[in-house]
């Protein structure tokens, strides 16, 4: 089915090419456009193909990745009942639900494949926006010590460089992802994680889809691989090579 759509996919744009670069807004970046242009492409490709498949796929994934899928239910919902702190995640919670929301309507709940290839990346650009928010909040704190000459802990306040909040590293941001897959309920996550790696179009398995989609089976491994006997501190994989 993958190597079907792929196919088809570049039959269509290499072959609808000249009517396609014919729509093009004038001025709209060429990059962009192929990209807006491929994605639109291929949600119509598996709305033709994938759907009517989707029963014989899913029955498919859902049987071969059962023991995986069960260990993991039990293992995610004693899990959930762990605070925050459990797993190191700091912040206020609103962004944190707002990105496992995402997750699960936009993974859990959809049906196309690069929909819910779409939401993983909108997941954790949810992520980064809370990130940035809270730190623009405490910047703003920290400017108005600064103003009266004080800091919370009585040491001189130090404001970042430009004024611009932190990025969100990998190391920081993976246990953040890690919380909101596993606040975002979802079913069969094992099984998902194969339909996706399987049905994501191979261009985008290289850039900013590609690295999100590795984040989040990273996440569903750790997950998989975390032993509910120990009681030590919850501790994140390395997120540097994803």
């Amino acid at each position: 089915i993958a190597g079907f759509l792929d196919q088809l996919q570049r039959l269509v744009t290499e072959g609808c090419a000249d009517d396609l670069e014919a729509l093009r807004p004038p001025g709209a970046d060429a990059p962009a456009w192929e990209a807006a242009v491929a994605g639109a492409v291929r949600e119509q490709l598996e709305v033709e193909v994938y759907v009517p498949l989707r029963a014989a796929v899913s029955r498919w994934c859902v049987t071969g990745w059962a023991a995986e899928d069960a260990v993991m239910r039990v293992k995610m919902e004693a899990l959930r009942a762990k605070p925050r702190e459990f797993f190191g995640v700091a912040g206020s919670p609103g962004g944190w639900s707002d990105a496992a929301r995402v997750l699960r309507d936009g993974v859990g709940r959809s049906t196309l494949p690069c929909v819910k290839l779409r939401s993983i990346v909108g997941a954790a650009e949810e992520v980064a926006r809370h990130h940035r928010k809270e730190h623009e909040g405490a910047r703003r704190d920290a400017d108005v010590d600064t103003a009266h000459g004080r800091a919370d802990d009585g040491s001189s306040p130090i404001v970042g460089g430009g004024g611009q909040a932190p990025s969100l590293g990998a190391d920081d941001f993976l246990p953040i992802f890690i919380y909101c897959v596993l606040q975002a309920q979802l079913e069969r996550p094992c099984a998902l994680c194969i339909l996706l790696r399987a049905l994501c179009e191979p261009s985008r398995l290289i850039g900013e889809t590609g690295y999100y989609l590795a984040t989040f089976e990273a996440a569903i491994e750790h997950l998989k691989e975390l032993d509910l006997s120990d009681a030590s501190p919850f501790r994140p994989p390395d997120g540097g090579d994803r």
